[in-house]
């Protein structure tokens, strides 16, 4: 018997349920009939980066010194992207290891580099990039026998191709994510099959990518099914198994654009640009990539246009992601915010102003409501070092957004307005996922329990009879068959290992273009 997991970016139950009512996935919901879950609550923000790791640590983002895929460093004026190896904690695989329990992990995101593991790593997007130091060809799995046969097997991918992206959502898109969907599948039993791992780990990422483009519509349909259909080969094979999500995705009722709503409060200013001339003038890059796709000319244009220049190029909604820090008139601006809920103040932490800074942001963005419904656009705002608990949380970013129901929060400058009814996702994150348990090991009570995403590792670890450190933030779920091990054995704790890892040579601007190309840094 394998341990299994099967880690479904962005699922949550109110997406699937009608799907789920009207027999569509048949073997999802044969696992609902036979096992025990409910709703896991993520960490904020609830986001890709960190809670694929707030699941494998058990631990929230104060002890693992990673708050979102980047963060911004006010001091130098930059974006700084986070790979894994800036991450402060050992993982739930490295236990299973100590204990010599074999694992093997597929696609997790904030896997690359992949570390050494008795038994195996297959980075998993969006971070895992090519880089002049590791090629995407070589480099995204160990040990190296693993990677070898996946690429001359299987013809293993870590990312679609052509990329799904704000300004392609056409049918080759969705049909190099489906495909992509059936080639992890395929890994993860061939895998299992060769390397015979006592637990497997294995992430569907790039349905997120569907689901924040079309978010309940046909394409995402398709996508489940193709799922649900590979869910099936596991069935039947006694395995213990963990159906489980980093966060739920929410229909977008409304487009927070902080950055608009912190410039017009005063705490952010901008500087004359030529972005801003660019998109009165109508040249975005939805359009230019428009037309270039319809030419047949955008792999030719990606290639001779210099990238600083398409940079400049802004989108539809205006300038995102680092152009946003390139235009700032720094000297003026005391508040600047990313995608999804971070906030970095410019003003040092021992300023005398700090402090009532914070207090004021916090009244004035818990005040703000929808201008036509009259909902919250902000559920509450945590002071950062407040809000997460650990060794890392006095680097957490100055203040956290909690997002009201329905919104999406960009960091775009440019919209007149600092709210919109739509914007380029039609999907949007929100805190409450997936988890199941089903197999000989767990309970048949259906979707009746609530977690926390951090419950999952040390439930995990029981599960299999390991020991659980004893630094999580996570607590062994009540979800077991009354007579089997799990529930009639102790819990035993343990101390727990270092998760050090020698930093390695990185390329920001690869894993930006990434994230960028997906939304991710709007």
């Amino acid at each position: 018997m394998t341990t299994i997991t099967i880690g479904l970016d962005g699922a949550n139950w109110d997406l699937i349920g009608d799907w789920l009512d009207d027999g569509d996935l048949p073997n999802l919901q044969r696992l609902i009939d036979d096992g025990v879950g409910g709703v896991s609550e993520s960490c904020l923000p609830p986001i890709t980066v960190p809670n694929w790791k707030c699941y494998s640590t058990g631990k929230n983002p104060g002890k693992l010194g990673v708050y979102r895929f980047d963060r911004i460093d006010t001091e130098s004026r930059t974006h700084v992207f986070h790979d894994a190896t800036d991450f402060e904690s050992a993982e739930l695989w490295d236990y299973l290891n100590d204990e010599g329990i074999s694992a093997g992990v597929i696609n997790k995101p904030s896997t690359y580099p992949p570390k050494e593991l008795d038994g195996f790593v297959v980075a998993g997007g969006p971070d895992a990039s090519e880089t002049e130091y590791r090629s995407l060809e070589r480099g995204f799995a160990t040990p190296e026998r693993v990677e070898s046969f996946l690429r001359e097997e299987l013809d293993y991918r870590v990312h679609p191709s052509p990329m799904i992206s704000p300004s392609e959502t056409g049918e080759a898109e969705v049909e190099a994510v489906l495909d992509l969907i059936d080639l992890r599948f395929e890994a993860a039993k061939a895998l299992m099959e060769r390397e015979d791992p006592d637990f497997l780990h294995l992430t569907v990422f790039y349905s997120m990518a569907l689901q924040h483009y079309f978010y309940d519509g046909e394409p995402v349909e398709r996508a489940w099914q193709r799922i649900d259909a590979h869910l099936g080969d596991f069935l039947d094979e006694g395995h213990d198994i963990l159906v489980m999500s980093d966060h739920g995705t929410c229909y977008v009722d409304a487009v927070f654009y902080v950055n608009v709503w912190l410039q017009q409060q005063g705490y952010l200013a901008v500087e004359n640009n030529i972005d801003g001339a660019l998109r009165k003038a109508g040249i975005t890059r939805e359009r230019a990539l428009s037309v270039a796709k319809r030419l047949g000319m955008v792999e030719t244009l990606s290639r001779v246009v210099p990238e600083g220049i398409q940079k400049v190029i802004p989108w539809d909604e205006g300038v995102k992601r680092d152009r946003v820090l390139s235009i700032l008139d720094w000297d003026e601006t005391e508040a600047v915010a990313s995608n999804q809920g971070p906030i970095y103040l410019t003003r040092s932490r021992d300023d005398p102003g700090y402090e009532e800074l914070r207090t004021e942001l916090i009244e004035g963005l818990e005040s703000l409501r929808h201008p036509e419904t009259g909902t919250p656009l902000v559920r509450a705002v945590y002071r950062g070092e407040e809000h997460y608990t650990g060794h890392a949380a006095d680097r957490a970013p100055d203040l956290i957004l909690d997002q009201g129901e329905g919104v999406h929060t960009s960091d775009a400058i440019g919209p007149d307005e600092p709210v919109a009814d739509s914007g380029v996702w039609l999907g949007g994150n929100m805190p409450d996922g997936v988890f199941l348990f089903s197999g000989p090991s767990f309970r048949s009570d259906g979707l009746t329990e609530r977690a926390r995403i951090v419950d999952l590792a040390p439930t995990l670890l029981h599960a299999m009879g390991a020991a659980v450190p004893d630094d999580l933030d996570g607590e062994v779920l009540d979800v077991f068959a009354p007579g089997c091990d799990p529930a009639e054995h102790p819990i035993r704790t343990r101390e727990p290992l270092s998760g050090d890892r020698a930093g390695g040579e990185t390329d920001d601007a690869e894993v930006e273009a990434r994230l960028a190309d997906l939304g991710y840094l709007e």
